[in-house]
């Protein structure tokens, strides 16, 4: 836990800057003379601290960044598929980014040089790996062909590709070395999850690492709260019609049983596939060892605000 806490810490000081000037560092990646167009290239060395700031302050102040760099789609998308925008949005994104690149750093096996988000959504976590990732080997995959458009249009640099709610993808066998989706596995039945999986396993080189995020247990107790306060913002329809018997729910959870609610997204999030899903410990222990090697399985909010499973392709 020591070296997870020092990525939250390191986390938590890049998203409390306010009024640190980066002037020095700003002046000497824009005088470097790379031979691509290539974020990584340009921002390879840069520290975690100028990295959020130069995505979010530093385009917003800067005009040479704002054209190096990803745009931001329109407020309304933002909200609608994370349920916050701008800089606090671009938070939880850098957080995650932080944990994969501390789980990597752990258990890859190689230097990373290729990664697949999937459920990209707009691309608000991707955007934080084209430091790490030459543009040709980034790429992202989503159903929704409209967050397809959008990330095309604001990052012209990862490569972005509509997929359907079920596999097979594009991609040739043992193309990453890296996959990672951040709330897509807390949606997913089990049926997709595990066609997801299959893919994912042929997809990964040997030693490669699967990192993704699932609801926590008590996600449980708060579809209950939910429920009894009568929420009415949009992103609380879901969970406070899933989970309905919430002892018998948490009873299931504890024997290490799949949980689901087929409750759908809209447009092409079927309830067939779609909903709201718990995988706990005993589960991945069960069942995804029969895919991969179980090296991680996080459950602490100060480390992500879902749990996190990381499994790697032996």
């Amino acid at each position: 836990m020591t070296v997870r806490f020092s990525f939250f810490q390191s986390a938590a000081r890049a998203l409390g800057l306010a009024g640190e000037s980066f002037d020095d560092t700003l002046r000497d990646v824009l005088a470097r003379d790379i031979s691509a167009d290539s974020p990584r290239q340009r921002f390879a060395d840069v520290s975690d601290d100028f990295w959020f700031w130069a995505l979010t302050e530093g385009c917003r102040t800067h005009e040479e960044l704002h054209a190096l760099l990803p745009a931001m789609p329109p407020e309304e998308i933002q909200l609608r598929f994370t349920g916050a925008a701008g800089d606090v949005t671009l938070r939880e994104a850098f957080s995650f980014y932080l944990l994969v690149r501390d789980l990597m750093r752990a258990h890859l096996r190689r230097p990373l040089e290729s990664a697949l988000d999937y459920g990209c959504g707009w691309g608000r976590i991707i955007r934080f790996f084209l430091r790490d990732v030459e543009p040709a080997n980034l790429a992202g995959i989503d159903c929704f062909p409209q967050m397809i458009e959008l990330c095309q249009a604001t990052n012209r640099w990862a490569r972005f590709t509509q997929v359907d709610p079920f596999p097979p993808t594009m991609y040739a066998d043992e193309s990453f070395d890296l996959i990672y989706a951040f709330s897509v596995f807390s949606h997913l039945s089990e049926h997709a999850h595990f066609e997801w999986l299959k893919e994912f396993k042929r997809l990964l080189r040997p030693g490669g690492l699967l990192i993704v995020t699932t609801r926590a247990r008590e996600f449980i107790l708060m579809c209950a709260d939910m429920r009894a306060q009568q929420e009415q913002r949009f992103w609380t329809h879901g969970p406070a019609a899933s989970f309905r018997d919430t002892e018998d729910a948490l009873a299931r959870y504890d024997r290490g049983e799949f949980l689901y609610e087929p409750i759908g997204g809209g447009d092409v999030l079927d309830p067939s596939f779609f909903g709201e899903t718990c995988i706990p410990l005993g589960y991945v222990r069960t069942h995804w060892t029969r895919l991969f090697e179980l090296v991680d399985y996080i459950d602490d909010r100060q480390v992500c605000v879902q749990n996190v499973i990381a499994v790697r392709k032996t």
